[in-house]
């Protein structure tokens, strides 16, 4: 009987101590951010709309764009911290004039911007979808839209005494195969494997996309960028593989272990707000942050940095051109 005790409470320890491991670490640092303006994408759900949850206690004033305006979240808010500033804005990273009317209204609101947190994405589209402008669905939400929406803001952020650019990336970064002459993934588009297999190479190419911008923006623009990976969350972006049936069902099937094994949107959030928190000389320029500790990405490069920022540059031109 004794032995038999003795083993489930090594069991239960055991357990818990696997569950704190896989849950991450929170972030530990404190600073005064209530004069500063930060700007996120993607803020009506998920990792997003709770990274504002904890910046609310801060009373910092925060501008959010997303699709869909998030009301009973914002009254919320209002109403248990009225001293924080909060402020929607419609905005859609797939479609540029919603962008454009974005930084129209941003720039109505605020003088300046200190964080910019590229935060918005999607994951996971069962089909090979397009935007407007042709390009892969991911890839236009995930690192386009955020890269031309952070050069339109631009000005204001460099109005900022101390500015800085993050980028929420993945570990999916790893999974890849990110080549400038197919950026669509057309060779990928019409195999019956898309929705279980090159979905995620599609995901992965626009989060090792945006380590790389991360790893070139300040040299480009001398204002402070870096990158991270939140770890694996349950969170509302597996949107699209959740109407599959089939993803239902064995989520549904395998919940106890993905819930044991994967972060709430709290600890979700946790690696951004690191990130957020620390002081100019302690954030590693470029740097790819991972459970609130610097890490280090793969399959990046200077030169892979530089090229993917040339190339969107006149991806950009091209598409002026043709919207004329």
């Amino acid at each position: 009987m004794w032995l038999d005790l003795i083993i489930l409470l090594l069991a239960l320890t055991l357990g818990y101590a696997f569950r704190i491991y896989f849950r991450g670490k929170e972030c530990i640092i404190r600073r005064d951010i209530s004069n500063k303006i930060i700007l996120i994408t993607g803020g009506s759900k998920g990792i997003g709309q709770e990274t504002i949850r904890q910046l609310a206690h801060h009373n910092c004033t925060i501008i959010f764009g997303s699709r869909t305006k998030p009301t009973e979240f914002l009254n919320h808010l209002n109403k248990y911290h009225p001293k924080t500033i909060i402020k929607y804005i419609p905005l859609d990273l797939q479609n540029w004039k919603s962008i454009q009317q974005f930084v129209e209204q941003v720039n109505k609101e605020v003088k300046k911007i200190d964080i910019l947190i590229n935060n918005a994405a999607i994951m996971g589209t069962l089909t090979r979808q397009l935007t407007q402008y042709g390009l892969e669905a991911q890839f236009g939400t995930n690192y386009f839209g955020p890269f031309y929406l952070t050069q339109q803001l631009l000005p204001l952020l460099k109005k900022s005494d101390s500015p800085r650019v993050i980028n929420v990336a993945s570990v999916a970064h790893t999974y890849e195969g990110l080549d400038f002459n197919d950026i669509n993934c057309d060779k990928w588009a019409n195999s019956i494997f898309w929705s279980r297999i090159y979905t995620y190479r599609a995901y992965g190419n626009t989060k090792l996309s945006l380590i790389l911008n991360a790893q070139e923006f300040s040299k480009r623009t001398g204002i402070k960028a870096c990158s991270l990976h939140p770890g694996v969350v349950r969170s509302e972006v597996l949107q699209y593989q959740l109407s599959a049936k089939w993803f239902d069902w064995l989520l549904k099937i395998l919940w106890p272990f993905f819930a044991y094994f994967t972060k709430d949107c709290y600890y979700g959030c946790q690696t951004t707000l690191h990130c957020i928190m620390m002081n100019d000389d302690q954030l590693v320029d470029g740097g790819y942050y991972d459970n609130c500790e610097l890490s280090q990405p793969k399959y990046t490069s200077k030169q892979r940095a530089q090229q993917l920022w040339d190339f969107t540059l006149e991806l950009i031109k091209k598409i002026e051109q043709e919207q004329k």
